[in-house]
């Protein structure tokens, strides 16, 4: 075992030369990206493809204070190609006018609206700021309530269905109580049944679930449902191995999977009236311990979805519906009434493979867009050329045929028990006012995300795409079978036996493995260990009385509390130990620490990568460390950007660069670069885009085994063959090149 002190930060990617084994010695060739598929899920619906209208980008206009056929001749001459109509049923002399005016468009609320969505008309303000059990006003498991959603998709799908439509959406921003708020529902004596069954099937013998739970249930029959409050008081402090999550993780994980199978069936029914169209839903959110949030299960039960992009989101979708599965997604565009922030929007989500974005019509301080006797917003009538570019020819050389997103053979762990289990550390600043912890405040403050992205961006900051995974996935053998390089373990604090098992096998063929604080500290229930399960393959020792960031109890990393301050405010790190200008979470182990594991390895970085998310760091001395920690680990794996990018502003480097590849399965390529800032999405804005004091830059593009036949998909322009490319960049603006392969 290696371990390396805070000074030699160096060593970590300057190992001798002498104890390097060759990369990934006895792995395979990495075959690429696949699509999430949960083994025994029989509830996952068939993928089917868009239409074939759909192959393009299309910017879709939510009627909102603008009517579609007042207001056509507007739309076009901005250049937006597509609308919503809402619901369906009584619009029928809209679907002819977009048939006639061959005009696409989404269906929205095609299951109506208060029932997926609750409204202080079916009862939203009986289920949130309450830490007691209370049953969902509209239960999911009432099958008077699903024959009434089934009604809905009837009528509305049936006025609709004749016309140019690109998807059907359930409903607008969807959960089980309000968002990601907690709501401890649905204690329904239905839903309580059907937990009981689920219970029954995970467990097989009521002695494994008390083994589990603590309990002495002598039949499932006995078992409840139990409130987060219920256990709270006893999970507020380390040792992590004495935490019993598993009561409260076990019904979060039922009603997630009972949320997702809901949807499934929606999404069957809505097939069996128009099998041609995807359909889904729109609004939705990260993923959090409420709110029904886990795409492991939403993933396989939809066809369509328009994620808000918060903490990585769009990548987890992008994941898990990989090629050949890669059902249409979208993003809601708020215009801020900055030409610029909306030019590089489009660009950013049409490369990270978007169909296309929902027009929200109305700027905060500009008002409507389209308002009776208004001009056209300055700010949109400045990209109008930009708008019907961004709808033609390039996007549907993405869309139009079978282009494949291309990723680098680099594995991130998508873990929904240890996102659980982290949003428990988060709320023990909030104490008894929990169930206050609302959507907003856990979307700005929630460390599992703040981790994720976090991570997502340092990957992306070196030069590299990868493939979100999820813990199925890794226990059924997957990072081994498909050839991955590097598998990173970001904050999991969940695994079970299986999964370690698989992790310590795929480094053994020759993988690197690269964990942060906290890994494997719990099981996969949400119950505490002795010891990590994977200690022993970090090399790892642990005490009885470990001690953490500032030194003792403190187990939150972000104060939720301060979610009003500013993002490094919240960062509660006083008299947390350092290495370099990087927060070492846990006080009693070194840093880094670096040991072989067969023929690959195993690197414990006990850092947190947080603090990376704002731009001061993640352009600062803390974010240049990182660069150079995961940068060597990822080239010593055998992980090199295939194009690397460099931009200046006269001397000065200009981080923030992306390059996305996409496989167009002709022999070409499309090499896409985009400016890569740090936003915090909202639900109701663009949100804080991080501010990179972007000018006119010099990008200069070196491609591995050169450039052949390049040309400028934008500006027409041929490239000589060669290894690099250098041009002129506004870097509110994407870059497309294609080249052969």
């Amino acid at each position: 075992m290696k371990k390396i002190p805070p000074a030699s930060l160096r060593l970590l990617i300057a190992i001798a030369a002498s104890a390097a084994l060759p990369a990934a010695a006895e792995l395979p060739p990495f075959s690429g990206a696949r699509p999430l598929e949960v083994p025994g899920d029989e509830s996952a619906v068939p993928y089917l493809p868009p239409p074939p209208v759909w192959d393009r980008y299309w910017i879709q206009v939510w009627q909102f204070k603008t009517e579609v056929r007042r207001d056509l001749a507007r739309y076009r001459e901005l250049g937006f190609g597509a609308f919503h109509i809402d619901r369906g049923a009584g619009r029928e002399d809209l679907v002819d006018f977009a048939q006639r005016e061959n005009l696409p468009y989404y269906v929205d609320h095609a299951a109506d609206k208060g029932l997926l969505h609750l409204t202080p008309r079916t009862g939203v303000e009986k289920v949130l700021k309450r830490a007691e059990l209370v049953e969902r006003p509209v239960s999911l498991s009432d099958p008077e309530v699903l024959a009434t959603l089934r009604g809905h998709l009837d009528r509305n799908i049936a006025a609709t269905k004749t016309g140019p439509v690109l998807a059907y959406s359930f409903d607008d921003e969807i959960s089980l109580g309000s968002f990601n708020s907690p709501a401890e529902v649905d204690a329904s004596p239905g839903t309580v049944a059907l937990y009981r069954e689920w219970l029954a099937g995970k467990y097989g013998e009521i002695a494994r679930l008390n083994a589990a739970w603590d309990s002495n249930h002598a039949d499932f029959a006995e078992c409840e449902p139990i409130s987060f409050e219920d256990l709270r008081r006893r999970h507020a402090a380390p040792p992590f191995s004495e935490w019993r999550l598993a009561p409260w993780m076990d019904w979060r994980a039922f009603m997630d999977e009972h949320f997702a199978g809901v949807l499934a069936g929606l999404t069957r029914h809505a097939n069996s009236l128009d099998p041609a169209v995807p359909a889904g839903f729109v609004g939705a959110q990260q993923p959090s311990a409420y709110g029904g949030y886990d795409y492991r299960h939403l993933a396989g039960a939809v066809q369509f979805l328009e994620a808000y992009d918060i903490d990585g989101t769009n990548e987890i979708l992008r994941s898990f519906w990989s090629w050949p599965q890669a059902r249409p997604r979208v993003q809601t565009w708020f215009s801020p009434g900055d030409a610029r922030v909306d030019r590089w929007f489009h660009g950013y989500y049409l490369l990270h493979g978007n169909r296309g974005a929902i027009a929200w019509p109305d700027t905060k301080g500009h008002g409507p867009w389209f308002a009776e006797g208004s001009e056209t917003p300055p700010f949109l009538a400045e990209n109008r050329d930009f708008f019907e570019e961004i709808q033609g020819a390039v996007s549907h050389r993405l869309f139009g045929g079978e282009a494949r997103f291309e990723v680098d053979a680099v594995a991130v762990l998508y873990s929904m028990p240890s996102i659980r289990a982290s949003w428990v550390t988060d709320v023990v600043p909030h104490g008894s006012t929990w169930p206050r912890r609302s959507s907003s405040l856990d979307n700005a403050c929630q460390s599992a995300g703040k981790n994720r992205i976090s991570w997502f961006k340092m990957l992306e900051d070196c030069g590299v795409q990868y493939q979100v995974v999820d813990v199925g996935q890794v226990a059924a053998g997957h990072l081994l079978e498909a050839g991955y390089r590097v598998l990173v373990l970001n904050r999991a604090l969940c695994l079970s036996d299986a999964e370690a098992a698989s992790i310590a096998a795929f480094a053994e063929a020759g993988g690197t493995v690269v964990a942060d604080h906290w890994c494997g500290l719990l099981d996969e229930n949400g119950n505490g260990r002795a010891r990590g399960v994977l200690d022993g393959f970090f090399g790892i020792e642990r005490g009885d009385d470990e001690t953490y960031w500032g030194g003792g109890a403190q187990i939150w990393e972000i104060n939720g509390e301060n979610y009003q301050r500013p993002y490094l405010e919240r960062l509660d790190y006083e008299g947390a130990l350092r290495h370099g200008a990087i927060v070492r979470p846990e006080r009693d182990r070194d840093a880094l620490i670096d040991k072989r594991s067969g023929k690959g390895r195993a690197v414990y970085l006990n850092l947190s990568p947080v603090a990376y998310f704002d731009h001061e760091e993640r352009f600062g001395e803390a974010g240049a460390q990182w660069r150079e920690i995961l940068g060597g680990l990822l080239a010593e794996s055998g992980v090199v950007p295939v194009v690397a990018a460099t931009a200046h502003a006269g001397d000065r480097p200009f981080v923030p660069v992306e390059v996305l590849r996409w496989d167009l399965r002709d022999g070409r390529e499309l090499v896409g670069v985009v400016m890569n800032p740090s936003r915090q999405g909202a639900i109701d804005g663009i949100g804080e885009v991080g501010a990179t004091g972007a000018e006119a830059l010099s990008l200069k593009l070196v491609r591995t085994g050169g450039w052949r036949r390049a040309v400028n998909l934008r500006s027409g322009t041929a490239y000589a063959d060669g290894d690099a490319i250098e041009i002129e960049w506004n870097p509110w603006d994407f870059v497309a090149i294609e080249c052969d392969r």
